[in-house]
């Protein structure tokens, strides 16, 4: 092999190695780390005759490595190089290294917790933190603490925070030593936008991402490596350059669900010589060796799905990438020779970006990993190391879907169908489906076929959409096109738009299941599938089981309610909008309605005889506001969902004064509150206001207390009109004892006596009392009263003789001897018939006109 810029520390490496058990090694890109170190290794005395195990992040990793580490060495893949992938192992008893992706290291762990015949395990590209990479070094040191001190952990990455990782897989106390090597790079030249981006939208960002790369092509030499977040912008922007760039450039994608030669074509140098331009996502960051790169052009996004706990959904979106992801991309322009990194943010912003990329343990569905830590032997997060902890919020959610599949019991332990789906190598969902379906109600003569169906119906929804037909949800459709695939695929390609890397690979899975539970492929009818599709897909998405609202008012989408209480929304142009129930595999999750992605319709009778026992049957009552009125209803639920609903004629006591309650609750105006009522209520209100002993009717504490003093009285209530012939004050008067109502009618009457005689009500509204009383009739008054145990003087508003306020006051005596002369000059003019003496103590008290003469 030539010589490499790591080459010189391969000693150092293979020293460090034999004197202790776990290493970090910190390689810059280039440096030759998943190439170099692995062969170097193949010789180490501490083996043994004992294997490596390289974990890489992605298949096409895997694919290229060992076949690149195989023809170093001058054998085929499969001698001393080996890899496996899913559904796919080359080996042999020659293998010492096997290169394997990171969920295939989990399925060995658990079937083989002492992992025997193995020496060492390499984590390669580990600064990518994967959910299977993060879990694997958590079981790895938990083996290595219990069952394998002689286990060896190497964890090789170009961008990562060394100590931390170092700190982590600590040994005796001992931090893991760090090896640091630079990599082979010329000096890039970095260009950035002069100014931000309108938007993270591509319909704004796609323009000026075209500009970039043929200013680039007109000022640079050599393959040009654009780096975009999925496969809908790379398919965009080379359409785009294929209008106006000439044949001498070829443009190619790159992305995981392409055929593997297609993705070989884009990382070999070009057979014609033409110039490259190669459109990839994340997927050409790390690991792949691209050959010809001089030029890369950075979006400075990726694609990422991030999952909602509240909703339990998850959405994919485009983010902004880290600094470090920033610099993997610009050292691929960098390996051969001097190169040029086009940035499509400004200078500034590069400030901004996050260090690292987010751990995707922070921000993923974790029902996956409390399964694998269930068949651990795990209950509890707190119970393992890790090097970044699993959200406890997003753990709990895992665990919570596991005993809705029925693969948890009550004590967080796997049921025994939740040890067999260890075995599918599927999701918990779609294990559960594959596990469950010869248990659906079904003539014994096709239950294998169910279970051959259910193996195709786990393919679709396993991999990427197979077919290209955006707006069209049915799963049925994409089964009959993976039927024809697996019969007559340039036939099934002419009938249906079918991709064909996905379809290929979802054939490779269903048989992969179906020698697994020892079925074969079934050609179904359309009927068989009508009937059995919708039924297979809510055993495994029961959470997602939907009904269609009765009412949308938004003509370009259809909604529909899920059993978890969430909407969803079909494009109004969707052809499954006709079903009123929909077992939903998957909806994006927008928080504000997704819309549904992959979809079955499935009966009310299969809901009913799927879900028997979880299907309640209760009273439910009504208030109308409109009309004033509780109607009662007899519903059928799934969770959230109504499944049939009835009228009820003969209400039911407990549930309709529930209702009543909570109606009045919301709206005390319900109850019948006559003016003097409200008076005598205003009294007491204002009474408590000046002695918190006093008895307590706020607004607030009937609400809060209406079972105490409201519920005695409606047990024979079965209206609202009813309810309105109740005497709130007697009913409240029994919430006050005696001995209080007398210091009310004491301290807080209800009349005032004039001089007259006459009984003028107190008004207790305000916080101040007073009476409104024509002046005439207060004559001779020189003492205001006072209420409330002395603390407040009663207030006069005193009267024209037209009932209009002209002076409030709460001090009388100074009203006669002061103010008044100023009322009694304006007065007497405008009511020349009225008395107006000039002294009116001496007057006596009463009617306002003068006696006649």
């Amino acid at each position: 092999m030539r010589s490499l810029p790591i080459s010189p520390l391969l000693p150092k490496i293979q020293q460090s190695l034999f004197c202790y058990h776990n290493l970090v090694l910190q390689a810059e890109p280039g440096a030759g780390k998943s190439t170099a170190v692995p062969l170097a290794l193949l010789n180490a005395p501490w083996l043994m005759g004992q294997k490596i195990i390289m974990l890489e992040p992605r298949r096409l990793a895997v694919k290229s490595i060992a076949h690149y580490l195989a023809k170093q060495l001058g054998e085929k893949v499969g001698n001393r190089i080996g890899y496996q992938i899913r559904n796919e192992k080359i080996s042999s008893s020659e293998t010492i290294l096997e290169i394997v992706t990171e969920g295939i290291l989990i399925r060995r762990l658990q079937q083989d917790p002492e992992l025997s015949g193995v020496a060492l395990i390499i984590f390669d590209e580990f600064h990518e933190r994967s959910l299977h990479a993060d879990l694997s070094l958590t079981f790895c040191l938990d083996i290595q603490s219990a069952l394998r001190d002689d286990l060896k952990l190497l964890v090789m990455s170009a961008t990562i925070d060394t100590q931390a990782v170092s700190a982590f897989m600590e040994l005796n106390n001992k931090p893991a030593p760090i090896i640091c090597s630079q990599g082979k790079s010329f000096p890039v030249s970095v260009h950035y936008l002069s100014k931000p981006l309108k938007s993270f939208r591509p319909v704004d960002w796609l323009p000026i991402l075209k500009n970039t790369l043929l200013e680039a092509l007109q000022t640079t030499k050599g393959d040009l490596l654009a780096f975009l977040p999925g496969q809908g912008e790379i398919k965009r922007t080379q359409r785009l350059l294929e209008e106006i760039l000439p044949k001498n450039f070829v443009i190619l994608p790159l992305y995981g669900s392409l055929k593997p030669e297609q993705q070989q074509t884009a990382i070999e140098l070009d057979k014609q010589g033409r110039r490259k331009i190669i459109l990839a996502t994340n997927i050409a960051e790390t690991s792949l060796t691209i050959e010809g790169i001089t030029v890369v052009v950075d979006s400075g996004f990726s694609r990422k799905a991030l999952y909602d706990v509240s909703s339990g959904l998850t959405t994919l979106t485009s983010q902004k990438i880290s600094q470090a992801s920033a610099k993997q991309r610009q050292g691929r322009a960098g390996r051969l020779e001097p190169g040029y990194c086009y940035r499509l943010w400004t200078q500034s912003q590069h400030q901004q970006l996050l260090k690292y990329d987010l751990e995707e343990i922070k921000h993923t569905d974790l029902t996956g990993l409390c399964l694998e830590l269930a068949l651990w032997g795990v209950n509890f997060i707190e119970a393992m190391r890790w090097l970044t902890p699993p959200p406890n919020a997003h753990y709990l959610a895992g665990k919570k879907l596991l005993s809705l599949l029925g693969l948890l019991n009550n004590s967080g332990r796997l049921t025994p169908l939740g040890q067999s789906t260890t075995i599918l190598g599927a999701s918990p969902r779609l294990a559960k489906m594959l596990l469950f379906s010869h248990k659906l109600p079904q003539t014994k003569l096709i239950t294998k076929d169910l279970t051959s169906l259910a193996c195709d119906v786990a393919a679709v929804l396993s991999e990427r959409d197979v077919l290209q037909c955006r707006g069209d949800t049915d799963i049925i459709k994409r089964l009959l096109a993976l039927q024809a695939y697996r019969l007559d695929k340039n036939q099934a390609q002419c009938s249906y738009p079918i991709q064909a890397s996905a379809m290929k690979q979802a054939l490779k899975n269903s048989q992969h299941w179906q020698n697994k539970l020892q079925v074969k492929p079934v050609q179904a009818g359309l009927l068989f599938l009508q009937n059995n599709v919708g039924r297979l897909v809510a055993l495994a998405y029961p959470d997602r089981v939907a009904q269609k609202r009765k009412i949308n008012s938004n003509k370009d989408q259809v909604g529909y309610l899920m059993t978890n209480g969430r909407g969803a929304n079909l494009c109004g142009y969707d052809a499954m909008q006709n079903n009123t129930w929909l077992a939903i595999a998957n909806v994006d999750g927008l928080r504000q309605g997704g819309y549904i992605q992959l979809a079955a319709a499935i009966s009310l009778k299969d809901i009913e005889t799927l879900f028997v026992e979880e299907i309640t049957t209760l009273a439910q009552y009504q208030f109308k506001q409109d009309k004033k009125e509780i109607f009662g209803s007899k519903q059928t639920k799934l969770k959230s969902l109504v499944l049939s609903e009835s009228t009820l004629i003969k209400p039911h006591k407990k549930a309709f004064q529930s209702c009543l309650l909570e109606a009045v609750k919301n709206d005390l105006s319900l109850l019948s509150w006559p003016k003097n009522h409200q008076n005598w209520l205003h009294r007491v209100r204002w009474l408590h206001s000046f002695n918190n002993d006093f008895t307590n009717l706020s607004e607030s504490w009937l609400k809060n207390n209406l079972d105490m003093w409201l519920s005695p009285f409606i047990h024979d209530i079965t209206s609202i009109k009813m309810l309105q012939k109740l005497n709130m004050k007697d009913i409240l008067l029994s919430q006050i004892p005696y001995e209080k109502q007398q210091q009310l009618k004491q301290q807080a009457p209800v009349f005032y006596t004039t001089p007259s005689q006459q009984n003028i009500p107190i008004d207790y509204q305000g916080t101040i009392p007073k009476v409104s009383v024509i002046l005439q009739e207060m004559f001779g008054e020189l003492n205001s009263p006072k209420l409330a145990w002395g603390k407040v003087q009663l207030t006069f508003e005193l009267l024209s003789p037209a009932r209009r306020p002209i002076q409030v006051t709460a001090d009388i005596a100074n009203f006669w001897h002061n103010s008044y002369f100023e009322v009694r000059k304006e007065m007497k003019g405008r009511y020349p018939k009225h008395r107006w003496p000039e002294n009116p103590l001496e007057e006596k008290a009463g009617k306002s006109f003068k006696n006649r003469t």
